[in-house]
């Protein structure tokens, strides 16, 4: 079989079980390694531009990065997010539009009541109220128990995350990170393992998988967490536009609320740290 066309395809549960085991793990993780190396090869090239325009620059480049390094550092990162994606998007699309399909002609929007159709606003808005008191209160719950602070990694993220540019921000983590991760996640690797497993194993795995994938371990229990509710909301709202409001209202919550008191915490040597980080990451790239 083709290796592009077994990768891109949708293909049926009658299908799927005729594959072997390995079959399958290579069907749902060969996307997911060409989003990454695609991600990492574009962030790459584009911390190469950035060292050659602060090689030629001068102090005017390097001024700017003090002040917006973070902010910089962000804006390449959804860069590479949105072209890792891009890459695999032939697939993504044709998971979010069949499992849609599917969903549609299996009668689960009578399970999941009628409400959804004629009170639509209604039920998106409720979601993105369920969506900010979850996100509010997992906080909450973590900062009280002294769990974000038990993180170096975690704590060295978040300075990075409120150094970015209060605007930026919001586009960061309320449009692209949602966009780019439920596509992933949600749209290409949840889809498929509800047809080549059972539909438990696939949102306990999915989730874990995204709580993993953010580097630390107050992000990986928080977005497991919030992971099981996201995949919950697909499948009930029949929709990928629920796992993206929910993210991004989960993200852009907590981000609003905070971003104030954290950021006024940074000194100037803090706000500083964006030129730092991405020298070290030029220098360890090299």
């Amino acid at each position: 079989m083709n290796f592009w066309k077994m990768m891109n395809g949708r293909w049926g549960e009658e299908e799927l079980e005729k594959w072997s085991s390995l079959k399958k793990t290579a069907y749902l993780l060969l996307p997911l390694l060409v989003y990454f190396v695609v991600h990492d090869i574009v962030e790459f090239l584009l911390w190469m531009l950035l060292e050659l325009l602060v090689t030629k620059g001068g102090e005017g480049v390097v001024s700017f990065l003090n002040q917006y390094g973070s902010t910089v550092q962000g804006a390449l990162y959804g860069i590479a997010s949105l072209a890792g994606v891009g890459a695999v998007w032939t697939a993504v699309k044709g998971e979010i539009a069949g499992d849609r399909e599917a969903k549609e002609g299996s009668g689960l929007e009578e399970q999941s009541g009628r409400w959804l159709g004629e009170k639509r606003f209604t039920a998106y808005w409720g979601l993105a109220m369920f969506a900010f008191c979850v996100s509010a209160g997992l906080n909450i719950i973590f900062t009280q128990i002294g769990f974000t602070g038990s993180s170096e990694r975690y704590q060295t993220v978040q300075e990075m995350q409120y150094g970015v540019v209060f605007v930026a921000g919001l586009v960061l983590y309320g449009v692209v990170s949602p966009l780019a991760e439920e596509a992933i996640f949600r749209g290409l690797l949840y889809n498929r393992m509800k047809r080549c497993f059972h539909y438990k194993i696939a949102l306990v795995v999915s989730s874990l998988l995204f709580g993993i994938y953010h580097g630390n371990l107050v992000q990986a229990v928080y977005g497991s967490i919030l992971g099981l509710l996201i995949a919950y909301f697909y499948d009930l709202y029949k929709s990928f536009a629920a796992p993206v409001l929910f993210h991004g209202v989960a993200n852009v919550s907590v981000y609003v609320m905070t971003y104030g008191n954290s950021a006024s915490e940074m000194d100037n040597s803090g706000m500083g740290k964006g030129i730092a980080w991405i020298t070290g990451t030029i220098f360890l790239a090299a």
